[in-house]
């Protein structure tokens, strides 16, 4: 009998380090695919660069999965998912910007310049497929309309 739990629990430990790696490996970004973009107004095709510092998020509930990036000053974004511009997984999104967040050292973020509308996941009609290739979007904004 002694042998055969040995040989039992030696299987399990087996098993649990091969578990083990599978999940290591899992988590290390397998499966995304790159994804810059940049954010241009509709009107004239010029860079939204107000929006800089502000996230930009593609985010699936299909999938249960997010990828967010940094609008940069230029208007443009890399989208990261586990670390640093890793992309996004392969599939359809729904895509919304949001204001940073006030701080000491940032009090005023600047008034709005787009559609509110981007901001709400029910009302953005900004969407995108990722795809397992090396992703290039362009968003064409609408300004906001001062009423």
């Amino acid at each position: 009998m002694p042998v055969i739990r040995s040989l039992s629990w030696s299987a399990a430990r087996l098993v649990l380090a091969g578990l083990a790696v599978l999940t290591l490996a899992g988590c290390g970004g397998r499966g995304l695919y790159p994804v810059h973009g940049q954010l241009l107004y509709e009107d004239n095709d010029q860079p939204v660069t107000e929006l800089a510092g502000f996230d930009i998020t593609f985010t699936s509930e299909k999938m249960g999965t997010s990828a967010r990036g940094t609008i940069q000053a230029d208007g443009t974004f890399d989208l990261t998912t586990f670390k640093d511009n890793d992309g996004a997984a392969p599939g359809e999104y729904i895509v919304i910007l949001t204001r940073p967040h006030r701080r000491p050292e940032r009090p005023y973020v600047g008034d709005p310049v787009v559609d509110l509308a981007y901001e709400d996941p029910e009302k953005s009609d900004l969407r995108k497929e990722v795809k397992a290739e090396a992703n290039q979007f362009t968003f064409k904004l609408r300004r906001l309309q001062h009423k």
